[in-house]
């Protein structure tokens, strides 16, 4: 898929590598996430951008674990009661 926004064009059509853009110059080659804030970053009304890639910049955002659920995960992984 290529998105055109401003001077900025993102081509994600190579599953494995992003490539973005800007002046038809290449700023950026790699992963798609970073891309994508990169140019969030760099552009000026970035309202189209965050719409068009709502979806990915969503599934990025960091997990909220519970204060009960934390010691549950370190006894299954056995850490609980083990001292260095």
């Amino acid at each position: 898929m290529i998105f055109r926004h401003e001077d900025f064009v993102l081509d994600t059509d190579s599953s494995s590598k992003s490539r973005l853009f800007k002046s038809n110059k290449l700023v950026f080659m790699g992963d798609g996430y970073r891309a994508i804030n990169i140019m969030l970053r760099n552009c000026k009304d970035q309202q189209p951008v965050k719409e068009k890639f709502h979806a990915q910049l969503n599934m990025r955002e960091k997990p909220k674990f519970k204060d009960n659920e934390k010691p549950k995960q370190e006894e299954h992984l056995g850490l609980k009661g083990k001292k260095s």
